[in-house]
């Protein structure tokens, strides 16, 4: 009697081994799913990232650029300002040259006092008359 159950409890076995394997194969397929989905979405970052980090580096380079330009504009300046300072005795000559001019100094004070020529002493007379 036993035995005559023996291709039924076979067939209901292989019934529930085929569904349990069914329900573990979709549960895979979900899950290959997701992956594919997050595979996706990391690929469209990557290239998004990929496309800031461009941008980003073309921005750099323009800004190093920038920064060559403006520290040549310092290094001019810097040389502007030397040549001032350089120049700014005799330009404090002629300051106190006016001055004086201002006051009524004569040519020869004027050629004594701040080492001008004549031509100077007279010119600077001169533009201040006018």
């Amino acid at each position: 009697m036993l035995l005559s159950y023996i291709p039924w409890i076979a067939l209901l076995l292989s019934i529930i081994l085929f569904v349990v394997n069914y329900l573990f194969i979709k549960k895979q397929q979900l899950k290959i799913n997701e992956l594919q989905s997050l595979v996706e979405s990391l690929t469209s970052n990557n290239a998004s990232f990929k496309r800031q980090f461009t941008e980003a580096h073309a921005v750099s380079l323009g800004m190093g650029k920038k920064i060559q330009k403006f520290e040549k504009m310092v290094k001019q300046i810097q040389e502007n300002h030397s040549n001032l300072v350089a120049q700014a005795p005799e330009n404090r000559l002629y300051t106190r040259a006016m001055k004086m001019v201002e006051l009524g100094a004569s040519i020869d004070e004027l050629m004594v006092e701040c080492e001008l020529p004549r031509a100077e002493a007279e010119l600077l007379l001169n533009l201040h008359k006018k």
